[in-house]
């Protein structure tokens, strides 16, 4: 193939033209050679059965007087036919009778049944040897093959003759024929080397013919034209180019003022938000010390005065209490929020079996409620103190709002392109599709705070801590029925640094 791929086009044709018209008379040499050595087979079964035929009813009278002799002399008339090697009279209980044997080293077949096979190069047949019905004996004639083989071998020859003639006839008419397709084939390659040397498109290809190779130079001349219209058009752009390019380096140098200035921005952002966060530590811790004194406060009041004050002040005094441990709780959560933007301790690994575990033995656990770990949780490499609040602050809102008589609480997780998803799955009163987004920002709660004690700032805290490590969390949900959270983790958090958070976090929730 390689060698037909460098040729010319002319001497392609021809060796098509010949490659087909070689291909399609062996094919029909070979079909006629098989024909004729079946049929020739055929023949040389039907003549020896014919001959068997006739030795047999001459040998009936022998065979009938057991006289050798006379079966002996009627074999050696065998000799006449050159291709018989051997012929033998067997008697009905399957003994030689008589025999004649071109070859004395022949090896007598056992009788069978009338018929003829092919074997080892050689046609054997056997004929019944019947008298009054009855059959005395069976013949045994074997011929060999030498005349198949003389036929085959002039065949043979005289195909080659005929491939050789042929062949020659072929090479001499496609010479003459491949000019037709060639021609202009050629005409078409050499327009096109003058055109990519010297870049004129203006010339064409004259056209011959309504063939496929006239619509292709059709084709060709057809594009050349368009070729020359945007040749010239290429001209005028590169002019126009040239000018904005003049402009594009203006504009480059003013960019290049503003990315500065960009990042001046960038960097006192930054600064601004180190300082924001940590005024709010600062003042999240300087808080919880007045709003200490005044729950202590209002605690001894209603121990110390509890005999003084009526149904009215015992419920003011309950609800200031109430109120200053709401207040202490939420600068609690607000402080863990502020603190998972803030540098951490060192990632460690951590048995999330052991660790759920604990958590849920650290819970006041109704007794209508199981949670339930589905299959064994992987050990991961977080901080342990992070990994503790995604678990408890799920496992204790599914706990929380439980409103079924027996609540079921499952932990579950799989791996998915280098992923950690989990799930924590309950049957409790579910969350309509339009809260799904409030529930993750901060301060939002879907119960009145006078029904159901809650911050707003757990599940925001969790979604934080997520995405900090390059997750992503989310929920499904069906009112009635009960809610699952999903949220994932990568293996490692080199994704992070590679700066692949969103890209691996979308992989893992589909």
């Amino acid at each position: 193939m390689s060698i037909l791929r460098n040729t010319t086009i002319r001497h392609k044709l021809t060796l098509i033209i010949m490659f087909t018209c070689i291909t399609a008379l062996v094919m029909a040499s070979s079909a006629f050679i098989v024909w004729e050595q079946i049929t020739f087979r055929n023949s040389m079964a039907r003549n020896l059965s014919i001959q068997a035929a006739m030795t047999a009813d001459n040998c009936k009278a022998a065979l009938a007087f057991e006289d050798v002799a006379d079966a002996e002399e009627t074999l050696k008339a065998l000799r006449a036919e050159s291709s018989i090697i051997f012929g033998c009279i067997y008697t009905a209980d399957e003994k030689v009778f008589a025999k004649y044997s071109r070859d004395k080293t022949v090896t007598l077949p056992q009788p069978q049944k009338d018929g003829h096979h092919f074997h080892n190069n050689s046609l054997t047949v056997f004929r019944s040897i019947n008298l009054d019905g009855e059959k005395i004996g069976t013949l045994c004639l074997r011929s060999d093959l030498h005349l198949l083989s003389v036929m085959l071998k002039s065949s043979a020859g005289i195909i080659t003759i005929v491939l050789l003639f042929v062949s020659l006839m072929a090479y001499l008419m496609s010479s003459g024929l491949k000019k037709i397709i060639s021609g202009p084939l050629l005409k078409l390659a050499d327009t096109t080397k003058i055109i990519s040397q010297k870049k004129d498109y203006s010339l064409r290809v004259e056209k011959k013919s309504e063939d496929e190779i006239g619509t292709l130079i059709d084709a060709f001349n057809q594009m050349l034209g368009q070729i020359q219209q945007h040749d010239a058009a290429l001209l005028n752009a590169n002019k126009q180019l040239t000018s904005e390019v003049a402009e594009r380096k203006k504009a480059e140098a003013t960019l290049e003022e503003v990315n500065k200035d960009l990042e001046t921005t960038v960097r006192e952002l930054s600064r601004s938000n180190r300082e924001l966060q940590d005024f709010a530590h600062i003042t999240a811790h300087d808080l919880k010390a007045p709003l200490r004194a005044i729950g202590t406060l209002a605690e001894w009041l209603a121990e110390s005065y509890a005999d003084k004050f009526d149904a009215e002040g015992k419920e003011q005094i309950s609800l200031l209490v109430g109120r200053s441990q709401r207040m202490s709780k939420l600068i609690d959560g607000i402080l863990r929020y502020s603190e998972v933007a803030r540098t951490g301790r060192k990632a460690e690994k951590v048995d999330l079996n052991t660790l759920v575990t604990e958590i849920i033995r650290g819970i006041d656990l109704p007794d209508n409620i199981e949670i339930i770990i589905k299959n064994r949780l992987p050990t991961v490499e977080y901080e342990q103190t992070r990994m503790t609040q995604v678990f408890q602050n799920l496992l204790t809102n599914a706990v929380k709002y439980m409103d079924k008589p027996e609540g079921h609480i499952e932990i579950n997780f799989t791996e998915h392109d280098g992923f950690w998803k989990f799930s924590i799955a309950d049957n409790g009163p579910g969350i309509e599709e339009k809260y799904y987004g409030k529930i993750f920002k901060i301060f939002q709660t879907l119960s009145p705070r006078d029904e159901v004690e809650s911050t707003g700032i757990g599940l925001p805290l969790v979604k934080k801590i997520i995405e900090n490590y390059g997750g992503e969390i989310w929920v499904e949900s069906k009112v009635g029925i009960g809610s699952i959270f999903f949220f994932t983790l990568p293996f490692s958090t080199d994704a992070l640094k590679n700066g692949n958070r969103l890209l691996i976090s979308a992989q893992a929730k589909t």
